[in-house]
């Protein structure tokens, strides 16, 4: 599904999303972006005209043309072009205050906290092979709402302080997030957090500082589940300056279908690149290793697995943004248009999400193996073999836009 140009003849409605204490005019003049009215005659209409180009997949030649016959504005592509460069910062504060809005509203919580999810996907501009933006995105599971966004270019790497943190957020990432210094700054905000790690992702220690056997813990295991506690090597000027970063280590022992399937892919890109894949690779990859900050006496083993589970809704977000709203489809190879066309791009899919409404909570990659549910953010009604409805895009978007 695609969002569609003529959802924009239905202004009123889209205008009655913007925030009533956003003053579109003096941002977009302090913003460089309006400066006199010529062809395009106010912000408003400058706004209009990148949600078109950006926000419906318009060319800037059809935006031109779909603002003429409807009296829009009168302006060539090359001038529209130049307008929307100008207006990329201020597209980026607009994209800013209505995520700031949508934080505002009470988080779900569970046992005092509040769950979030951080990840980060690739946006190519077109004939590119390789990453050129990245969008860092925050992702308030209870609510299914994004509370923190960041689009950087291909220098921006993913860590946990993309994120800002207050007291009662457990953080939810993924591997590429286990890095020894972004862990500890997140405990010192008062959050905590819950990193799948791979064997040599970090420097584990023991509690005596000496070199902790991995491999070792996990022959060792005989339960499907169990932890162990681990200090993180964090550097020696960290080490003789503050106490030991000492968390706890879930493990879990992968059902035979989802080890031999993870077998089976590293032997094949081993393949792809000619070499023999490293047997404690092929070892680890029987297993889910989990480090957790949260206290042992209110989060089992299973807890830490239930919750990590609930990460898989910002993927199904990136899908969102990506293939149902073209998130994908980056039209521009200049810098500050291809900019301008994410963030007005963004706007749109923020505003079709509020109309929306929420992701289902269940995950779609399988069920933990033991009966007992002790989190539940939601029925699980949505989970595999049910449509995903709540977030049709089509109806609500052609309707409200």
């Amino acid at each position: 599904m695609k969002i569609r140009p003529e959802i924009l003849d239905h202004w009123p409605e889209v205008s009655a999303h913007f925030l009533a204490n956003f003053d579109l005019k003096a941002t977009a003049r302090s913003r460089g972006a309006f400066t006199r009215a010529r062809e395009i005659k106010d912000a408003e209409t400058l706004l209009r005209l990148a949600l078109a180009y950006g926000g419906c997949g318009m060319s800037l030649r059809e935006t031109c043309a779909w603002a003429e016959a409807g009296g829009i504005a009168s302006l060539a592509d090359p001038s529209l072009l130049e307008r929307l460069c100008k207006a990329a910062p201020w597209l980026g504060d607009i994209v800013a205050a209505l995520i700031a809005e949508q934080a505002k509203v009470p988080a779900g919580r569970w046992a005092g906290y509040r769950l979030r999810a951080l990840d980060g996907t690739a946006i190519c501009q077109p004939g590119a092979d390789r990453t050129t933006w990245r969008l860092h995105i925050g992702y308030e599971l209870a609510s299914g709402q994004v509370d923190q966004l960041e689009l950087t270019d291909l220098h921006g790497a993913e860590n946990l302080q993309r994120l800002t943190y207050r007291p009662g957020d457990i953080v939810l990432a993924d591997r590429c997030y286990a890095r020894p210094r972004d862990l500890r700054p997140v405990i010192d905000a008062g959050a905590d957090f819950i990193v799948r790690t791979g064997w040599n992702s970090l420097r584990l220690l023991q509690a005596d500082g000496e070199l902790f056997d991995l491999f070792a813990a996990l022959s060792a295991q005989v339960e499907q589940e169990g932890e162990v506690q681990v200090r993180i090597h964090e550097g020696t000027e960290a080490a003789a300056s503050s106490k030991p970063l000492t968390l706890r280590l879930i493990i879990r022992r992968k059902d035979p279908e989802q080890a031999e399937a993870e077998l089976k892919r590293l032997r094949k890109d081993a393949k792809k690149r000619g070499k023999q894949p490293d047997p404690r690779s092929l070892e680890a990859a029987k297993y889910i290793l989990l480090l957790t900050s949260l206290p042992i006496d209110v989060f089992s083993p299973n807890d830490i697995l239930t919750l990590y589970r609930f990460r898989w809704q910002i993927e199904l977000a990136f899908k969102r943004f990506k293939s149902l709203a073209g998130l994908d489809a980056l039209p521009a190879k200049n810098p500050e248009l291809a900019r301008a066309w994410i963030y007005a791009r963004l706007i749109v899919a923020i505003i079709a999400e509020q109309i929306a409404g929420q992701v289902p909570d269940s995950s779609p990659s399988g069920r933990g193996n033991s009966s007992r549910k002790p989190i539940a953010l939601a029925s699980h009604e949505d989970g595999p073999g049910h449509d995903l409805c709540r977030h049709s895009w089509t109806t609500p978007v052609a309707i409200h836009l």
